[in-house]
């Protein structure tokens, strides 16, 4: 076995010898041939072939430095975005932009990480070296210069305030500059208040403790509102959502409880609302009066096995009675008259006769109700 495996690296050494031999010979032949065809050509010829060989190495090589330069200072004029009158972000193939006065001619800002801009006031915020700062969208000037300061995330201007964050706590400045609210508050990345950001709306801006929670504080920084929330929505028509514990309540625009956080779920209307708790849906208005005590999303049809065909196949009947939706439950309903016989607290509704109903509850289990929804036992 190692003789005949001795006499395969022989042979295939063999082989490269050879084939390297064979290279070397065609290389040697073809530089002659070359070098046999330059004398025999006139000087002439020989200048103007020097002469083109080196003007395309230069073009290559100048090509070369070309791409390298523009993939670093080169411009991506497609990404480029008008934010007022005299100013635009001008985007550059490394991913930076900077802000240019096209009524100066001239860049206002240098090379920036991302700037994030508003249509509520001349104020953005901007990213450079992991700090944020703040310019004027107007003028495209810098007015609270990120490398001067040590705040590692800011929020837009809202009413005057900025929320910036540094060394883990939250306050909030001006927009010369200056703390106007204390660097006192937690900064949490698990808070579920990211996507409305820190932003003061109608007086009052959600701000979490150190567990998370959230609460609303004033323009002074005092708490109006205790943050015992895991939820507080941006106000529409004056009034905020509040969730807790998957529960929804309302809050108006000074704070105070309208309804606790005790409700499935509630939609703010213009001049009222609609509250949803223990499988029913109601409107009222802005006083609390009852507008309709009887709302659902969608309704279902029902019907029973009534007899088996010849072939042995159930025929069903459509009964005199409805499921109705709410969120994703489902009750009882009157198909006629509308009137509910159930709240809507089932996963889902069947008819195993013409006045029995076969519910599944919400452990997943099935229960047997009359006509008038009670449990049979």
């Amino acid at each position: 076995m190692k003789r005949r495996l001795t006499e395969i690296v022989r042979l295939l050494t063999g082989v490269v010898a050879m084939v390297c031999g064979l290279l070397i010979a065609l290389g040697r032949l073809c530089w002659k041939t070359i070098g046999n065809l330059w004398k025999n050509r006139s000087v002439k010829v020989r200048k103007w072939t020097k002469a083109a060989v080196c003007v395309l190495v230069i073009w290559i090589a100048g090509d070369f430095c070309y791409d390298i330069c523009d993939n670093v200072w080169g411009r991506d004029e497609w990404g480029d975005e008008t934010i007022s009158e005299n100013v635009e972000i001008r985007y550059f193939n490394d991913g930076s932009r900077r802000l240019y006065n096209s009524t100066t001619g001239e860049y206002t800002t240098p090379r920036l990480e991302w700037i994030s801009v508003s249509d509520e006031n001349p104020y953005g915020v901007y990213a450079r070296n992991g700090k944020r700062g703040y310019v004027n969208t107007e003028t495209g000037e810098i007015i609270i210069d990120a490398d001067k300061n040590n705040y590692r995330k800011a929020w837009m201007v809202s009413e005057g305030l900025a929320a910036v964050c540094k060394d883990g706590k939250v306050g909030f400045i001006n927009t010369d500059g200056e703390e106007v609210i204390p660097f006192r508050y937690d900064y949490n990345e698990n808070c579920r208040m990211w996507d409305y950001g820190i932003l003061f709306h109608e007086g009052l801006c959600s701000m979490t403790d150190a567990e998370g929670n959230l609460g609303l504080i004033n323009t002074a920084g005092e708490w109006v509102l205790p943050a015992e929330y895991d939820e507080i929505w941006v106000p529409l028509y004056g009034y905020r959502i509040l969730i807790k514990d998957n529960r929804y309540g309302v809050a108006d625009t000074r704070g105070n409880i309208i309804y606790p956080a005790e409700y499935g779920y509630i939609d703010i209307l213009e001049d009222g609302f609609v509250l949803t708790k223990d499988g029913r849906r109601s409107q009222v208005d802005s006083t609390g009066k009852t507008v309709t005590d009887f709302m659902f999303n969608d309704s279902y049809n029902l019907a029973y096995p009534s007899y088996l065909n010849e072939n042995g196949d159930t025929i069903y009947q459509l009964s005199d009675y409805a499921s109705y939706q709410v969120v994703q439950r489902y009750g009882i309903m009157d198909r006629n008259s509308g009137r509910p016989i159930t709240p809507a607290i089932y996963r889902d509704i069947e008819m195993v006769s013409y006045k029995i109903f076969k519910v599944q509850t919400e452990n997943m289990d099935w229960t047997l109700l009359d006509a008038d929804g009670n449990v049979i036992p």
